[in-house]
């Protein structure tokens, strides 16, 4: 675990922002909790190669990613096993020994540099006696975790060596190529030259033809139904619907338009609600929270961080700025 020299008060307002939408997309924050996360996060960065943990420790903190790519291994047998790879924007702690009460069963490292935000287990636990809902939060990332770790289970006993990496580039396809080529083949359980001539083949099936039907068909069905606006829509949801392969589906966003499938998605629902707000006598009877979530996003913050993000603005000034009605843009930028 870093010094305790290494944690320090946490000061960057983006980075905690994107906490707060984090745990928000779980579960609605009370104002008392927010300002409670605020007051007691601390920011851990870690340099590439340095360790968050290690195997038989003890872990006091839960972790959120900032920026970075972690990787845990566990030794089993003298042979060291990838067990789980963490990305940008997503927690991370020992779940064997969140609390501290038992070692941790992994070591955890960075694998590039890393910015982390830390609480402590001592202020979550105050906060779970404080905040009824924070405890409906930690639920639910446990259950995603826990989900995750059953589907790589599942995929690692069952699948192809192609279909398992088929499910590592749809589960993280913005990170896949930033995760050194060891830790890929050891996570799904194949040989590295297997991965090696694997991804080979990958590249020789890519056919513009192929992508060019793909994109048809994946913009005639997001027109007709607009897919976007379920809040819990996955790539593998739209792929089924949209009866595109769910590699294929991957390829597209990420060759033709240079983003992952959150942030596709986001950026379709942001242009749907710039469409809305820009024809006043439609949305009048709303506030524009209302509108946003009718678009898809999840929670208010999640809404209008992302709003920001892709325009500059916030909703509130584009309404008073637009003044005219554009067409829906289904091209995103």
């Amino acid at each position: 675990m870093p010094s305790e020299s290494t944690f320090q008060t946490a000061n960057d307002p983006v980075a905690i922002e994107q906490l707060i939408a984090a745990l928000s997309s779980f579960h609605p924050l009370s104002e008392g909790l927010k300002n409670e996360i605020i007051a007691r996060v601390q920011t851990v960065k870690l340099e590439k190669d340095e360790f968050l943990m290690k195997q038989g420790e003890h872990c006091y903190y839960f972790y959120f990613l900032v920026n970075g790519i972690l990787v845990a291994t566990t030794n089993r047998n003298n042979k060291e096993l990838t067990t789980f790879i963490v990305t940008d924007g997503n927690f991370v702690t020992s779940v064997a020994g969140m609390y501290g009460y038992v070692p941790s069963e992994d070591t955890v490292h960075a694998v590039e540099d890393a910015l982390l935000l830390a609480l402590h287990a001592n202020d979550m636990q105050e906060m779970y006696d404080r905040f009824p809902e924070s405890n409906i939060v930690l639920r639910k990332i446990f259950e995603n975790y826990f989900q995750g770790a059953h589907e790589r289970s599942n995929m690692t006993r069952l699948n192809t060596a192609k279909e398992k990496y088929l499910y590592l580039q749809s589960y993280i396809p913005d990170h896949i190529h930033r995760i050194p080529l060891a830790h890929k083949a050891s996570y799904l359980d194949i040989r590295p030259e297997t991965l090696i001539r694997i991804k080979k083949e990958l590249e020789a099936e890519q056919d513009q033809s192929q992508w060019t039907n793909a994109c048809t068909k994946l913009k005639e069905h997001i027109a007709e139904h607009l897919s976007f606006r379920q809040k819990n829509v996955t790539l593998a949801q739209l792929a089924k619907e949209s009866n595109i392969p769910i590699a294929q589906l991957n390829f597209l966003l990420k060759n033709n338009y240079n983003k992952s499938f959150t942030k596709f998605v986001n950026s379709l629902r942001v242009n749907y609600v710039k469409e809305k707000l820009a024809k006043a006598d439609e949305w009048k009877h709303l506030t524009i929270e209302a509108v946003g979530i009718d678009a898809g996003f999840k929670s208010r913050s999640v809404f209008f961080s992302e709003f920001k993000k892709q325009t500059g603005i916030t909703p509130g000034e584009f309404v008073r700025l637009t003044g005219r009605s554009p067409e829906f843009e289904f091209e995103t930028t």
